[in-house]
């Protein structure tokens, strides 16, 4: 189950709604070989129907409630615009948060230390991040790339 909330909520859908409507097929064709009643039937579809919409605004909601908060949008997009990062990793690089970052109260001056994983074709690395928030804006005060006990700065360049 957890596999497939953590599935983009088009596929989710999608696969909830196929398996509902094979479902809905095995009915229907029970229903003409006995001679049951269009309308018994029509209500059964009707049912499957609220059934898809049900899974598919509670799949969006899910997908909402989980988005990426402010400060993880700009780790990913500081290590994936970082010329160092390119260099020793290669392009495209992957970012990998292995926990939520806290959001805070938006008034709230504060700093805090990150760890991301970030890989890319040339290998991957540990990036330690310093985040600060002062004004309500994020921002990147250090950061060191770790790949393979060699220890880069980030934060010179950009």
């Amino acid at each position: 189950m957890k596999r497939f909330l953590n599935l983009p909520p088009w596929q989710s859908v999608g696969i909830f709604a196929a398996l509902v409507f094979g479902i809905y097929l095995v009915i229907a064709v029970i229903y003409q070989a006995r001679g049951e009643s269009q309308s018994s039937l029509a209500g059964v579809a009707g049912i499957a129907a609220w059934a898809v919409l049900i899974v598919a605004l509670a799949a969006y909601l899910n997908a909402w409630r989980r988005r990426p908060n402010a400060a993880e949008r700009l780790v990913a997009r500081y290590l994936t615009e970082n010329r160092v990062v390119a260099d020793w990793l290669g392009q495209p690089v992957k970012v990998e948060l292995p926990e939520r970052i806290g959001k805070g109260a938006s008034n709230d001056a504060i700093q805090m230390p990150v760890i991301a994983r970030a890989s890319g074709p040339l290998g991957g690395g540990d990036v330690h991040l310093t985040l600060a928030r002062v004004s309500g804006a994020w921002e990147v005060l250090h950061a060191e790339l770790d790949r393979d006990g060699k220890v880069v700065s980030l934060s010179a360049e950009k």
